[in-house]
C-alpha cells in the first residue's frame, strides 16, 4: 500500500463527502428502514388477524381476551393496586344553568395530584350514571371549548361527569417555567415525549401512569352517593380517545365506552404519521403493541360484549380505512357473543376533532345504553357558552406542582422502579432484538499509509452530528498513521436516511422529528433503531475484519452514534477500543424533575430493568479501552478501562492518538 499524499487525501475526502462509496456499495439499493418497519408491521398484522379469525366460539373468545389482557398488562409493567377512593382536595364551585361544576384534585399516587372538574346536573335523580372523560391534546386540557360543550350537555341529560387534565397538559405541566408562565417544552404533546421516552427504559410506558389516573378517577366517581357505580361510562377524543380505549379495555367497571378519533389499524397509522401528524405521543406507542397481537382490534375485543360506540371523522389523519378494517373484525366477535346491538360506528364529515355530529352520537349512545332510550330529554345539543380557562382553574396558580406541591412524575416513577424486585438479567443481544438477516449499511473506506497489520478505525455515523466524511481535519491528522479508516452509515443514517421531511423541524428533533416517529414505529413492532444500527455496525465490522484481518479494531461514535458504538463493542470481542464523544454516561439524569429531551432513537426499552445503565454497557466492554470524550453527565462508578476527558477528540486528534498509544 503506497503512502497517501496530501493531494490524494484531499481528493478522497471530497469524494467521500459527496457520498461516493467504495467496494461496489454505490450500486446497492437504498435501504429504507421506515419501509422495513412497515413491512414487518404488515406481517405481524396478518398473524393477528388470522388469530382473530380463528375465534369460533365463546370459549375461543374468552381465551383470546385472557391472552390480550395479560399481554397488555405485561407491556405496561403491570398496574398498581388501590383500595377505596383517592384522597381529594376541593377548591371551588361554579353554578351554571341546569348544572354545576366542582373543582377538585385527587391523588392518583400519594402526593401526585390530578386536577379535575366534576360536572353534575341540578336536581338530578340519584343515583345517576357516572362518566369519566379523559381529555385529548390541548394546552388548556379539561377547559377546551369542545370538552366543555360535551360535559355540560351530558350533565344536563342526567350524567355525573369527571374530566381531568392529562399529565403534561393544562394544570399538570411537569416542566413549568414560572418566570415566563409556560412549559419549557409545550403542553400539546411536547411534555409527553420528555416524560414518555425515559419511561421506556424502565420497561414501562407513559400509558401506564395515564391509565392509572383514569382508574383512580373511576374509584372517585364510583364512591359518590349521586353516582350509580354499576353504570360507569367513558368518553374521550383523540388522545382522550386513546385513553378511553385503554381504560375501558382494562377496567371492567366501564360499561359503555365511546372512543373518538382514535380507533384505526396501527400499521396504517404508522404509515402516515410522519406526513400527517408527527407530534410525539409515546403513550400511544407502547413497545410491542403490534408484535404482541394487540393493536386497536385487541382493545375493542376486550370490550366484548359491553356496549361500545366508535366515533370517526371522515377526513382524519387517523385513517378511516384502518377503522373500517378493525371494526369488521370486532363486529364478528360481538356477533359471536350475541351482542350485535352493543357495537356502533359513527362517521362524521370533517377533520379530526370532537365535532357536533360525534357529540350527538355520544349522547344518543349513552342515553340508550344507560337509560334504555335515545334522546331522553333533548333532540339537539344545548348551546353552551364555554367558560374561560382561567375560570375553570382548580389551582389559583394554574399549576398543581406550584400550589399543591404535586410530586413530579419522572422521579416518582424511578423511585417506584427501584422498589421493585429485580428480575433475572436479560442478555444484551436479546434486549437489542438483533436482526442480522436484515442488516444493511453503507461503507466509505478511507485507506491510509501503513505497513504490517493495520489498525481498523470504524467511524459510525449518526443523525445528531455532522457526517464523519466531512471531518477533514480529523481524517487528515490520522492519515499518516497505520490505520485503515472506514465510515459506516447504518440504517436510517447518512445515505440510508429515508427521504422524509417534517416542515419546520430537524430530522432528529426529539419532540417532533422524522427519526423520532420512525423510532416509535419500531417500538410498536418490538424493534428499536438502536438494535437495528448495532446489527448493522456488527455486520460492517465483520466485513472489514474479514477483508483486512486487522490487529486492532477501533469504533468511533459521537452523540447518538456513540451509544451504538459502545453497544456493538459490548457484543463484539474483536473490538479492542471504543472512542465515544458527547455520550450520556447514565440514563438516570433523564428522570430528574427538570426534564430533558432524548430522542427515542437512542432509547432501548427495558434496559434499566433487564440489563443496567450505560455504565454497565461500558463495564461489559472492559478490560478493553473506552475513551469518553466531552461526555454528557457523569457516573460515580469507577471504571478503570474508561478514560474520561472534557476535550473533543474530533476537534483535537491528538487526544485520540495519545489515548490509542496509552
Amino acid at each position: 500500500m503506497r503512502p497517501i499524499s496530501r493531494r490524494d487525501f484531499l481528493s478522497l475526502s471530497l469524494a467521500a463527502s459527496a457520498g461516493l462509496a467504495r467496494a461496489g456499495d454505490v450500486k446497492a439499493p437504498r435501504a429504507n428502514v421506515h419501509q422495513q418497519i412497515l413491512d414487518l408491521a404488515g406481517r405481524q398484522q396478518e398473524r393477528r388477524r388470522a388469530r382473530f379469525a380463528a375465534v369460533q366460539s365463546k370459549a375461543d373468545l374468552e381465551a383470546l381476551q385472557k391472552t390480550l389482557r395479560r399481554n397488555f398488562l405485561d407491556l405496561l409493567g403491570g398496574l398498581p393496586t388501590s383500595s377505596g377512593p383517592p384522597p381529594v382536595k376541593r377548591t371551588g364551585r361554579i353554578k351554571g344553568e341546569g348544572y354545576e361544576i366542582e373543582k377538585l384534585a385527587f391523588e392518583s399516587f400519594p402526593g401526585y395530584f390530578v386536577s379535575a372538574l366534576l360536572y353534575k346536573p341540578k336536581g338530578g335523580d340519584a343515583p345517576m350514571p357516572g362518566i369519566l372523560s379523559p381529555c385529548g391534546h390541548s394546552p388548556v386540557g379539561k377547559a377546551s371549548d369542545d370538552y366543555q360543550k360535551l360535559h355540560v350537555n351530558l350533565a344536563r341529560r342526567g350524567y355525573v361527569v369527571l374530566t381531568y387534565d392529562p399529565v403534561g397538559q393544562g394544570e399538570r405541566s411537569q416542566f413549568w417555567d414560572a418566570t415566563h408562565g409556560r412549559s419549557r417544552f409545550n403542553l400539546d404533546c411536547g411534555e409527553h415525549a420528555v416524560l414518555g421516552n425515559p419511561l421506556y427504559l424502565l420497561g414501562t410506558s407513559l400509558a401506564r401512569y395515564r391509565i392509572w389516573d383514569g382508574m383512580r378517577g373511576i374509584d372517585y366517581l364510583a364512591s359518590l352517593r349521586e353516582v350509580d357505580a354499576k353504570r360507569i361510562g367513558c368518553v374521550g377524543n383523540s388522545g382522550g380517545g386513546c385513553l378511553t380505549a385503554y381504560i375501558s379495555a382494562l377496567d371492567p367497571r366501564v360499561k359503555v365506552a365511546a372512543p373518538s378519533c382514535y380507533i384505526t389499524a396501527l400499521p396504517r397509522r404508522m404509515a402516515n404519521r410522519i406526513q400527517q401528524d408527527p407530534d410525539s405521543d409515546p403513550e400511544q406507542d407502547i413497545f410491542s403493541f403490534v408484535s404482541e397481537g394487540i393493536d386497536h382490534a385487541g382493545l375493542l375485543a376486550l370490550r366484548v360484549p359491553r356496549p361500545t360506540l366508535v366515533n370517526s371523522a371522515a377526513d382524519d389523519f387517523v385513517p378511516l380505512a384502518g377503522a373500517n378494517e378493525t371494526l369488521d373484525e370486532v363486529k364478528k366477535l360481538y356477533r359471536l357473543a350475541n351482542a350485535d346491538g352493543h357495537f356502533r360506528h359513527c362517521v362524521a364529515p370533517g377533520k379530526h376533532g370532537l365535532s357536533l355530529p360525534l357529540r350527538l352520537a355520544t349522547y344518543m349512545a349513552f342515553d340508550q345504553w344507560f337509560y334504555g332510550h335515545e334522546n331522553r330529554l333533548f333532540h339537539e345539543e344545548i348551546a353552551v357558552k364555554p367558560h374561560p380557562p382561567s375560570e375553570l382553574r382548580v389551582c389559583a396558580t394554574g399549576q398543581v406542582q406550584l400550589q399543591l406541591k404535586s410530586r413530579p412524575l419522572l422521579p416518582m416513577a424511578l423511585e417506584e422502579f427501584k422498589k421493585k424486585t429485580k428480575a433475572r438479567p436479560v442478555p444484551l443481544k436479546d434486549l437489542l432484538h438483533l436482526d442480522p438477516k436484515l442488516a444493511d449499511f453503507r461503507l466509505t473506506e478511507v485507506p491510509a499509509a501503513g505497513r504490517g497489520k493495520p489498525t481498523l478505525v470504524v467511524c459510525v455515523n449518526g443523525n445528531e452530528v455532522p457526517d464523519w466524511r466531512r471531518e477533514t481535519e480529523f481524517l487528515r491528522a490520522l492519515s499518516g498513521q497505520q490505520f485503515t479508516m472506514t465510515v459506516v452509515d447504518p440504517r436510517g443514517v447518512g445515505r440510508l436516511r429515508p427521504d422524509l421531511r417534517i416542515w419546520g423541524h430537524a430530522y432528529d428533533d426529539p419532540l417532533n422529528g422524522v427519526e423520532e416517529n420512525i423510532a416509535y414505529n419500531a417500538f410498536l413492532v418490538g424493534k428499536t433503531l438502536l438494535g437495528m444500527r448495532v446489527t448493522d455496525v456488527l455486520a460492517a465490522v465483520a466485513k472489514m475484519k474479514a477483508k483486512y484481518r486487522p490487529g486492532r479494531i477501533v469504533l468511533c461514535g459521537r452523540r447518538d452514534a456513540a451509544l451504538v458504538a459502545c453497544l456493538a463493542a459490548a457484543l463484539e470481542p474483536a473490538v479492542s477500543h471504543v472512542a465515544a464523544e458527547e455520550m450520556l454516561l447514565s440514563f438516570l439524569p433523564l428522570f430528574e424533575a427538570r426534564g430533558q429531551a432524548v430522542n427515542a432513537a437512542s432509547v432501548l426499552p427495558g434496559i434499566l430493568r433487564d440489563f443496567g445503565d450505560i455504565e454497565d454497557v461500558l463495564a461489559a466492554i472492559a478490560p478493553r479501552k473506552v475513551l469518553a470524550a466531552a461526555p454528557r453527565g457523569k457516573t460515580d462508578r469507577k471504571l478503570p478501562s474508561v478514560c474520561v476527558t472534557d476535550r473533543h477528540f474530533t476537534a483535537d486528534a491528538a487526544v485520540f492518538l495519545d489515548w490509542l498509544r496509552g
